[in-house]
């Protein structure tokens, strides 16, 4: 294919026609770009918006219970193994480890478990700043989804727990889509 004096079939230089073919491959890509055909990372993300998201951990070992989340104060978090940094609390709901006592002729009734006493469960709200996408919230490069699995860590404390609501912040404006949009709101 490739003649003693560096031709491609006898024709071409193997230099111009590599050249070539880059630009042709250039043109071709941004094309593909401009009409919409392909899209690239600052076409995905759709506009920047607040999120609160419910994280839930269950079953956490304290003799402080009240003490380790409060409202207003800030946790650091760890998504998908990759360290998400400091965010804010918004809410914190905290019940103690319940169990079904029987309560005779058949009737169950829910009480705190008297076997773990130090057993709690909680619902924290957390209050972030995200890019909403396509396909959902992103925050600092990882995604916030429900279902994911979560570490939340402060000064004296490590949990994992999982994420079990993720939503636009009720005061949040509404995310900027279009360039047309930016205008508007100006």
């Amino acid at each position: 294919m490739i003649d003693a004096t560096g031709r491609l079939f006898g024709r071409f230089n193997v230099i111009d026609f590599t050249l070539i073919a880059f630009l042709l491959a250039t043109t071709l890509g941004l094309l593909a770009v401009q009409s919409g055909w392909h899209k690239t990372s600052g076409q995905v993300i759709e506009g920047e918006s607040d999120i609160i998201y419910a994280i839930y951990l269950g079953n956490v070992k304290t003799l402080r219970p009240q003490a380790l989340f409060k409202p207003g104060a800030f946790v650091s978090m760890t998504v998908r193994n990759q360290p998400r940094g400091k965010v804010k609390i918004e809410q914190v709901v905290v019940k103690p480890k319940q169990a079904m006592i029987p309560s005779g002729g058949g009737n169950f009734r829910l009480t705190a478990d008297p076997e773990d006493q130090f057993g709690y469960n909680y619902l924290v709200t957390l209050r972030d700043h995200a890019q909403v996408t396509e396909d959902g919230y992103v925050t600092s490069g990882v995604k916030i989804k429900t279902g994911m699995k979560i570490l939340v860590e402060g000064m004296d404390f490590q949990i994992a727990g999982v994420i079990v609501d993720v939503q636009a912040a009720p005061d949040a404006k509404k995310p900027v889509t279009k360039a047309s949009d930016v205008k508007k709101a100006s």
